[in-house]
């Protein structure tokens, strides 16, 4: 199971529209096969990254969202997004996830991680971990008007996922739990119990 989160409350932030690229084709990557979780559809717009969750965002899925958007990073592409219009609710592990892809992203001072389409539920669930500071959160649906019709048409093949073992998934839950530390020290405090639990998991798996 996914680790739980504590309750947790925090203020919206509203962050600047990027700018739309100018329009060219888009295109899918070759299917190989299915995520484990909800499918994660992606595909590529001149140097704009199209990624859309379908269905909950959770430990199951996160590992092929995680290297699907590093896959992309690695070629050069600097602005990513992230579509939420299908993904009902995010576990703690998909939100350490994208904290962690925004924060590799941010190293690259050009390169932004936006999150589009996000329903009220997921919007509150970013803002009270204080990751509304590092995502580009759009808030009013203004951002990437053009593209979102292309992506309609367009995006229908699911992005690879790597099969994990227990000792794999142990780690890259306590890595994106680190992550959201590292984003916002107050969640030092709501993660810290996962975090122990983690460690000692993995201390076990180890001997």
């Amino acid at each position: 199971m996914a680790p739980a989160t504590r309750g947790t409350t925090g203020d919206a932030a509203s962050l600047s529209e990027p700018k739309s690229p100018a329009p060219h084709h888009f295109s899918n990557f070759p299917e190989t096969h299915v995520n484990n979780g909800a499918p994660i559809l992606v595909g590529e717009f001149n140097d704009l990254v199209w990624i859309r969750v379908e269905g909950k965002g959770d430990f199951q899925n996160s590992p092929g969202l995680k290297d699907c958007t590093i896959g992309m990073i690695e070629r050069g592409h600097a602005a990513i997004v992230i579509d939420l219009q299908n993904c009902p609710s995010m576990d703690s592990t998909f939100m350490g996830t994208l904290t962690g892809i925004a924060i590799r992203l941010k190293a690259m001072h050009s390169a932004t991680l936006e999150i589009i389409n996000a329903n009220p539920r997921n919007q509150q669930l970013l803002q009270s971990l204080g990751l509304d500071q590092i995502l580009d959160l759009d808030l009013d649906g203004a951002t990437r008007r053009e593209e979102r019709e292309l992506v309609a048409e367009n995006l229908s093949r699911p992005a690879p996922s790597p099969q994990l073992d227990k000792k794999e998934r142990a780690q890259f839950i306590l890595d994106a739990h680190e992550d959201l530390c590292k984003a916002n020290e107050e969640n030092v405090g709501r993660f810290q119990d996962v975090i122990e639990y983690l460690k000692h998991d993995l201390e076990e798996k180890n001997t």
